[in-house]
Parts: structure tokens; sequence; C-alpha cells
């Protein structure tokens, strides 16, 4: 879906086959990476589990900062105690790694040559729906807390550390794509006036 974002065509007249290749697996299929990460903490967690609970309360510092692990982490405290150690280290360490991913790609987009440009027409729609893709799963991701409260402290929509984290995946997955797309296209486009571009129009 990052080929086209915002229903702009990012790749129109792109032809440095090269870059196409390294963006298409950065941003298609499963999020692999992420899930080994979550994998080989986990068996980490089971092997050597004094390890995460040596270091989880330090990262607990920087998580609570966001208003979704304030909320989370308290919460698994209450009902999965003994996940609290694995959770946060899982969520320091996918964050992360994410952040780090997403920044060395952007990098490496503004630094390739990437051919003609894009014109798009509709720059203030094309901002409005990019900009509300991007604030959605930042929010999913850093903001909104994902265990929703029923009639008790246990009933949750959403139930233990394992869960909490597949959707954590998902979630900076589609961000980490967002960005990229965004800052591909950044990277193309030009105002309309300039020659040798080509012209995109939003379907709005």
């Amino acid at each position: 879906m990052f080929k086209t974002f915002a229903w702009v065509d990012l790749f129109v007249r792109l032809h440095n086959q090269s870059f196409i290749k390294r963006y298409e697996s950065h941003i298609s299929g499963p999020p692999l990476d992420l899930a080994i990460l979550s994998i080989s903490t986990l068996f980490l967690w089971l092997t050597r589990g004094g390890v995460l609970d040596y270091i989880a309360p330090h990262l607990r510092y920087f998580l609570v900062i966001l208003p979704k692990y304030h909320y989370e982490l308290p919460w698994l405290a209450e009902n999965h105690s003994e996940q609290v150690a694995l959770y946060t280290c899982l969520s320091f360490f996918l964050i992360i790694f994410t952040v780090v991913k997403t920044l060395l790609f952007s990098l490496y987009i503004i630094s390739s040559p990437l051919g003609r440009e894009i014109i798009v027409t509709d720059l203030k729609s094309f901002v409005k729906h990019a900009a509300a893709y991007l604030l959605t799963f930042l929010s999913l991701a850093f903001l909104f807390p994902l265990p929703i409260y029923g009639t008790g402290a246990s009933t949750t929509f959403v139930g233990n550390a394992y869960s909490l984290t597949i959707f954590n995946i998902l979630f900076l997955k589609m961000l980490s794509g967002g960005i990229s797309a965004t800052v591909l296209l950044a990277k193309r486009i030009k105002r309309p006036n300039r020659r040798n571009q080509v012209e995109v129009t939003s379907n709005d």
C-alpha cells in the first residue's frame, strides 16, 4: 500500500530499480524483523528471566513518558504481574528498533537519485490524508492504550503481553511504512511550474 500513499503513485517514472527493490523489501510483507526481535526477547525471558527483570525497571522510566504505556504497564502489573518485565523490554526494543530502522531508511531515500519528479495538483488534500494516516498510527503506537476495562479490573478487550505485542508490531509497521512513503514523496515532489515533471492528481 505504500507504493501509493494518499492516492498518489510514488513510483511514477521511477527508473532506479535498485531503490525500488529495496523500498519494496522495506515496506512489503509481514514484519519478520520485528517478529524475530520479539521471539528472541521471549526466548531470553524464558531462559534468562533475571536479565529482563534487572533491566526492565530502567527501561520503564522511558516508556511511562508515553501515555499508552503509562496506562498499560500498571494495568499489566495488576492482571499479569509476571509479564511486566517481558512486556516492558519487548515494547522498548520494538520502539527503538523501529525508530532506528525508519530513520536509516529515510536517510537512504533522501540520498538516493530518484529521477523524474511528481506534481501533486491537490496538495492540501494529500496533506490531510497523509496526516490523518500518520496521526492514527502514531496515536495507536504511542498514545492510546489497548486494554479496555469491562465490568471488572480483569475484564479486557486485549488480554496479555503477547496480544498487546502483536498489535504493537502491527502499529509500528504501519507507522514506519507511512513515514517512509511520506519521505519518498517529499523527495520527489516539486512545484507545478517546474519543467520535466509528471502530473499526479488526487482522487478527491
